[in-house]
């Protein structure tokens, strides 16, 4: 390896090398491209203004852009710190959204899945210590003649949590299912709650609808058993005309965040989702449990650490559970290196799927039957990715004409985009050597590095000093 890594960095090209590893992020699975950028002149003819043939390798690097940390660690880091930024904006303000968002009332809030079998679990005691998993003194034994006790202090990372005391008792259709619905019963609690919102107030829904709007941004994470629970920030706001809409306003002051507290308990008790009659029938509902904090500067949660925390289950994937992080065949579930408990929740995808029309569940079992998004929000809540993305693409432009002295580079970016256009054809993905993927993870190391350090001075600098405000005319002396 060390002889590898001498004669690549003895190559002339070895400089564009690493710049085209940190162009991608240090990627570690980059997709290779060959081709070339054409730019319009002001005669109208298109001419290549850069090609990968000047490239090391003859290619163009560029990032895979999965937003799963166990796939690809930087691109999931990017993604993380967009969707950080997206949420904090809602949260705080900013990316056009003002400052005076504090002042809505808003509340994070756990939506779990109710229980489909008894697991191992690492619970803890009010004083933060581990309590036993699930101790019963009369050490009940299911139908299937195992306990359903367990008097075990599990540890963090011990591969039988999640795991059913009974895997014949464990009801993997239903939980299967309530995955596969979760997209629809979150969508009619969306209904619910400002129809409890208009029940509390004492209005009707159209007069609801007149004085506020309820924004919100959502987040799914994989239990250890493999059911999701939704991570949740609701935000009340001012309902606004068409011509205004996307003001964001605080609400009247009878909306309080007591009152979206309540509506919320009031719609996840009573929202349901008919499950297929194949399987039984019957309704989905939300787990009893239910945890709602508020939001807000000297409340139980502050905005930075909220927007932080979902940030970070939006990189995250079934990974948690155990799970695979690709789709896979009927015929590849006993070949894979996971847990039993992971293939059962497979096996048991594939044969629902030949009973349950249009669920896709044969097509979603490595997701356990999940269909929705990691993360999703409404319109109004904040800023989008799309945006988030272009603003970043406005600044490396802006930095290129600023620094840049390639011409190529400095004529792509003064270029408008209906100007330039991208003639590329895919070569392959991943690093082509193991020096290549050794100078990417060098890279992201260096990446950690620095933003740790930034993130250590800005903590250790001072807050900026704000000079009061003299609310008092001076009084002036004639001589």
């Amino acid at each position: 390896m060390h002889v590898e890594l001498a004669e690549r960095a003895a190559r002339p090209d070895f400089e564009t090398l690493q710049k085209q590893l940190r162009s991608s992020g240090y990627c570690a699975r980059p997709v290779r491209l060959k081709g070339h950028v054409e730019t319009c002149g002001a005669d109208g003819r298109w001419r290549s203004t850069w090609s990968t043939l000047t490239q090391p390798d003859g290619v163009l690097r560029k990032a895979c852009g999965n937003r799963r940390e166990a796939i690809c660690p930087a691109c999931a880091e990017r993604y993380r710190q967009d969707a950080y930024h997206l949420i904090a904006a809602g949260l705080r303000g900013g990316k056009g959204v003002p400052d005076t968002v504090t002042e809505h009332p808003m509340i994070f809030a756990t939506l779990t899945a109710p229980t489909f079998g008894a697991v191992h679990s690492r619970a803890t005691g009010p004083d933060g210590q581990p309590r036993r998993c699930r101790p019963r003194r009369d050490a009940p034994v299911c139908p299937h003649g195992n306990s359903l006790s367990c008097t075990r202090l599990h540890r963090e990372g011990d591969p039988c949590l999640g795991e059913p005391l009974c895997r014949e008792c464990f009801d993997y259709d239903s939980a299967l299912v309530w995955n596969n619905l979760l997209g629809e019963l979150w969508r009619r609690t969306t209904i619910y709650l400002p129809r409890a919102l208009a029940r509390l107030v004492g209005l009707t829904q159209k007069q609801l609808r007149a004085r506020v709007r309820v924004a919100y941004v959502k987040v799914a994470e994989y239990q250890q058993r493999g059911l999701v629970h939704l991570h949740l920030v609701i935000r009340l706001d001012r309902a606004m005309p068409k011509y205004r809409a996307g003001d964001v306003r605080p609400p009247g002051l009878r909306f309080t965040v007591e009152l979206l507290e309540d509506a919320l308990r009031n719609a996840a008790a009573t929202v349901t989702v008919p499950v297929p009659q194949e399987i039984g029938g019957g309704y989905a509902t939300w787990g009893a449990q239910l945890d709602v904090q508020h939001i807000g500067t000297g409340r139980a949660l502050e905005p930075g650490h909220c927007a932080g925390y979902l940030a970070k289950y939006a990189t995250k994937a079934t990974e948690q559970a155990g799970g695979v992080l690709h789709r896979v065949t009927e015929h590849e579930v006993n070949q894979l290196p996971v847990r039993e408990h992971v293939k059962h929740y497979l096996r048991h995808a594939f044969a629902l799927d030949a009973q349950l029309d249009n669920r896709k569940l044969a097509r979603n079992a490595h997701a356990f039957g999940y269909r929705g998004h990691c993360l999703t929000k409404s319109r109004r809540y904040s800023t989008t990715f799309k945006q988030l993305r272009a603003d970043r693409e406005a600044h490396v432009l802006e930095q290129i004409l600023a620094r840049s002295r390639d011409e190529s580079q400095r004529a792509i970016a003064t270029a408008a985009p209906e100007q330039r256009r991208g003639r590329f054809e895919f070569v392959g993905q991943g690093h082509r050597t193991d020096v290549e993927a050794l100078l990417a993870e060098q890279g992201r190391a260096r990446e950690r590095e620095m933003r740790r350090i930034a993130r250590e001075e800005l903590c250790d600098q001072p807050p900026p000093r704000r000079e009061p405000t003299c609310l008092t005319r001076p009084s002036s002396s004639r001589s």
